[in-house]
Parts: structure tokens; sequence; C-alpha cells
């Protein structure tokens, strides 16, 4: 049976970052999944339960150190400017890893028993360092998404993915158990932007007066919606995604936290395989987009959710299936349970992977306060799912289904909201400039994505 080939000279240039991002996080993550069972095995369910914790703690400082002035780094239309607010969100970072270091030391112990993990706080040390590499890599990361350098962003994600493993296996058979799996994911950061670094532009000439503290001020003051309100709104953010697993290992103990840490470290690699590389191609060609084709915006976001649509519920009927007895044997009998609570999270999952590759549709059309009450929503939603299901008594397995139950409704309501406003959007625009004419001789609107029948043979993973 003959199979056409595929050349990258006949795909699109959003197609094309697609599939560069792809080719360096499918390796990557397929490495992580061969490994999983490996190290499940070096370690405990209470291990990942002090993993669990430590990496949501290092998650939700990360995605706010840089104050979010990442996110503006592909806006500008000056390059000098980008350069600008690479310097302040670096400037950021560092900053907040000192004062997070500060109170590791002075509160430290008393967030160690606040879990019930006494192993806990010799590794709370290396969070505050750890989310500042973490904000590093974002900053670095979306001066390359702006640069359109998708190879060097795919082979950060291999880069990241296999430093990473090396560490968390190795140190594993050294018995440096729980820390070695936060030293793995921490020094994956520190991997992975370094590798960002190169071609980064820093002696242009560009670069150089972008990092002039005036310039520096001037450009954070025009964008002071991202340190001002799409920060408050990062941390609701990731706090949102966190918290369960906070307050699970609060309430439930550190053998469950373990149990549901390792399930979400499963079920991410289909968000990462698929979600992250469109949401930074979809940031990068929306941007563009927006600047003045307000059409092809739309047809960006329409395309995109065809797209992801198919591939998110081919995943959720997988997991519920399967998710028991597949952890069970792959895993060993003692994570009979994650299983259980991979079935439960299906279900947020499947409405995850639609709505948040597109996200960023709230924040280039500068829709933060928006997104701010979404994130103060699922806050204060989910813990009183979470408190509520406790208060009565419900074990942490109805718990997980409570909250993934929510999640998908909250998640539903994302996509509805980005909707929303890009259709007021364009109808605005409409208005003002009228109806954009079309003739037959017009070309075809490049929008990036394709529904799956019309993906190109030997593309069919688009992540």
């Amino acid at each position: 049976m003959h199979f056409p080939r595929v050349s990258m000279r006949h795909l699109s240039t959003s197609q094309r970052g697609v599939f560069a991002i792809a080719s360096g996080t499918v390796v990557g993550q397929v490495l992580a999944l061969i490994s999983a069972p490996l190290l499940s095995r070096l370690y405990t369910p209470r291990d990942y339960g002090v993993f669990a914790v430590l990496s949501a703690l290092i998650v939700t400082l990360g995605a706010v150190s840089a104050l979010r002035l990442e996110l503006a780094i592909p806006l500008p239309a000056k390059e000098g400017d980008a350069h600008s607010l690479v310097a302040a969100g670096l400037l950021s970072s560092l900053v907040v890893a000192l004062v997070g270091t500060t109170t590791v030391a002075i509160f430290g112990h008393q967030l160690s028993a606040m879990f019930h993990q006494p192993n806990l706080m010799p590794w709370l040390w290396i969070a505050p360092a750890a989310g500042s590499l973490m904000s590093c890599y974002l900053v670095f990361n979306q001066l390359a998404i702006r640069h359109r350098r998708y190879g060097s962003v795919g082979q950060r994600n291999l880069l990241q993915s296999v430093s990473m493993l090396m560490i968390q296996v190795s140190t594993g058979f050294a018995g440096l158990r729980p820390g070695g799996l936060v030293l793995g994911l921490s020094m994956g950061q520190l991997f992975g932007a370094l590798s960002l670094t190169r071609r980064a532009g820093w002696r242009s000439q560009e670069a150089r007066e972008g990092r002039h503290v005036a310039r520096i001020r001037a450009v954070v003051s025009r964008y002071r919606r991202f340190p001002f309100v799409a920060t408050p709104s990062g941390f609701l953010n990731v706090l949102g995604l966190q918290l369960p697993i906070l307050m699970i290992a609060y309430w439930y103990g550190g053998e469950v936290a373990g149990w549901l840490g390792l399930t979400q470290r499963v079920l991410a690699l289909p968000v990462a395989l698929l979600g992250t590389a469109v949401a930074q191609v979809y940031l990068a060609e929306f941007s563009r987009a927006v600047r003045g084709d307000f059409d092809r915006a739309w047809r960006l976001f329409i395309r995109g959710t065809r797209m992801l649509v198919p591939i998110a519920a081919a995943l959720l009927l997988m997991n519920i299936l399967l998710s028991p007895w597949a952890f069970s044997v792959v895993f060993g009998p003692e994570w009979h349970e994650s299983g259980n609570y991979a079935r439960a999270l299906s279900v947020g999952l499947f409405a995850q992977m639609i709505a948040s590759p597109l996200s960023p549709t709230l924040v280039v059309l500068e829709r933060q306060g928006l997104q701010f009450l979404w994130d103060v929503l699922r806050v204060v939603s989910t813990t009183i799912v979470v408190a509520g299901a406790v208060w009565a008594g419900s074990s942490a397995l109805t718990t997980v289904w409570l909250v993934s139950g929510l999640s998908a409704a909250l998640y539903a309501l994302s996509w509805y909201l980005s909707l929303w406003c890009l259709t007021t959007v364009v109808a605005a625009h409409a208005s003002r400039h009228g109806p954009k004419p079309i003739s037959d001789t017009d070309p075809p609107v490049e929008t990036g994505f394709t529904s799956p029948i019309q993906v190109p043979s030997g593309f069919s993973d688009p992540q």
C-alpha cells in the first residue's frame, strides 16, 4: 500500500509551526510515557504525594513570576519593545525568587505541617528557584514564538523532557526520594530556558535599546493590564488547576495525593502533545490576524475548535473504558486507584483540551478582565465543591468526580466567552469598515488549522 509523502512546502506557516513544535514534544512525551512505569516503581505513592504538592507550588509561582508580561511579547510591532518586556519579565522573576526563598525560611515548617508531610520541608527550598526558572522559560518561549522560531521551541520541548527524566530516574535509583522528582522538574526548566536563549537576538541594536530603563518603563506602562489584571488572573488560573491536588493532599493525605498526582502526570501527556503546541501557534497567528484581518481570526478560532473536538472525544472514550485496567497493568497493582481517578478526571480533560488551546483569544483581544472573572469563579466554585464534598463525608474518588464535572462546565463557559468576544469584535469591525468583498479570484484564507479530514497525510497529530 502506497502512502503519499508530504512536503513541508505544502503546509502553511502555522501548520509548519505546529509540526515543528510537535516533532520535539512528541518524542519527549513518548519518552515520559515509556519511563512512567519505571518511575512508579522507583517512587512510592507517598513520594508522588510530596511531588504533587511541590509541583503545584512551583507551577503556581512560575506562572506569575514574570507578571504575565511574557504574554505581551508577541504583541508589539517594534522589536525593541518586545525586548523591553523580556527584560522586565526576567527581572521580576529574580525578585520573586528572592522573596519566595525568604518566605520558605520563615514559614516553611508551618507549610510542611499543614499538609501532614514531614518530608516536604527539605525540598521546599527548591520551589522558589524552580518557579523562577519556569517563569524565565515562559519569557524566552514567547520570544521564540514571536520570531516564529518554532523549531527551537520543539527542540526545547525535547531537551526539557529528556533532562527531567534522566535526573528523575537516576536520583530514583540512587534512593534520593522524594526529592528526585522535583529536582528533575527544576533542572528540566533550567535546560529548557537556556536552550531558548540561542538566536534570541540579545546583541541586536533593537534589543540593546529595548533594555534601557526608560524604555522598559514606557513599554510596561503601555501593557500595564498584564501585570495589574493578567497577573492576578493568571495566578487564579493556575491556582484553579492546582487547587484540587492541594486541597485533596490537605484533607485526604499524602497517599491519595500521590495517586492523583501520577494520574495528572499521565493525563497531562495528551494535553502537552496537543494543547500546548496548538495554543502557542494559535497565539502567534491569531495575534497577527487581529492586526487587520479579522475574518482570518474568526476562521482560526472555528477551525481550531473543529480540529480539537474529535481528538478530545477519542481520548475521553479511551480513558473511560481502559484507565483502571491500564494503570494496574502498566504501573503496578498499588496504582490501580490512579486508574479510577483517571476515569473521573477524563470528563474535565475533554473540555480542557478544547477550550484551553483557544483561551489566548481573550488575552489578544485584551479582555483580561473577563478572564479574571472566570478565574475567580473557578477558584471559588472549586473550593466550595471540594469543601462541600469533605463536609458531606464523600470519598476522595467522589470528590474528584465532582471536581471534574465542574471543570468541564467551566471550560465550556471559557470557550463560549472567547467565541462571544471574538464575534463582538468581528461585528464591530465589519460595521465600521463594511464586509470584506469576496470574489472568485481571491486566494483562500490561510487559517493555520484544518479539520481532521483535511489534515495532510503524515500530519495527523497536530500538536
